[in-house]
This record gives structure tokens, sequence and C-alpha cells, in this order.
């Protein structure tokens, strides 16, 4: 008797230093099924992620303090390479690696959801 496939991995990771910024992305990750992880800064996603957490995708501001958001992103994609993420800059002239997802601020719920599901349709 063949076993069921493994349920789709469906972690969420946000990072974001403006805890209102960081509660409202949670917030439509949450209503798109997703169990999400909250982390205030890249230092603090690179932590938990080394504790064990794989995320399906990350959604992480550009510019914070300390690592910036492609810095991360970066990390992010070498320590799980089937991550998918999107960075959120209110700069247009952010250069990002390919495969990742730009959203510009300031973007509404529904364009945070469709760069989620363009992210994780090329993951």
């Amino acid at each position: 008797m063949a076993s069921a496939a493994p349920p789709q991995n469906r972690i969420a990771l946000v990072v974001d230093d403006e805890p209102g910024v960081r509660m409202c992305t949670a917030d439509v990750l949450l209503d798109m099924g997703y169990e999400v992880v909250e982390a205030g800064s890249a230092e603090d996603a690179l932590r938990v992620m080394d504790g064990g957490l794989v995320p399906a995708v990350v959604v992480t501001d550009h510019l914070m303090p300390g690592m910036s958001g492609s810095d991360l992103a970066r990390a992010v994609v070498a320590r799980h390479p089937r991550a998918a993420v999107v960075v959120v800059s209110g700069y247009t002239n952010v250069e990002l690696d390919p495969g990742l997802v730009l959203l510009g601020k300031p973007f509404k719920l529904k364009e945070l959801r469709d760069c989620v599901e363009a992210a994780t349709a090329r993951a």
C-alpha cells in the first residue's frame, strides 16, 4: 500500500523591523493558509532558521538595521534553495538575485498576495 504524500510546507517567515507592517503582512499570509513565524530583524530570522525552521516562503523588508533584506534573501536561498522569497522595498532601484520577487511600497494587500503566489510558483 502506497503511503500518502507528505503535506506541502506551508510555513511563512515574515521579517520586518516595524511591528505594524509585520503584523499586516502576517495576517495576509495567515489568510492564505500559511503558518506564520515573525522576526524583527534579518539576524533574528537567521537564528530561527538555524534553529530548524524551514520556510516555504519568506517575506522580508529590504531596508532594516543590520543586514538588508537582499542579504537575508541570499542567506535564505543558500540554506533553503526551494524557499520562495519576496523582498519589500520603497526603492525602485533595488537589484535582486534571479528568482527573487520585489514588491514595491506602498502596496495593497492583494499585491502582496499576488507576489507571494508568483514567488511560490517559481520556487
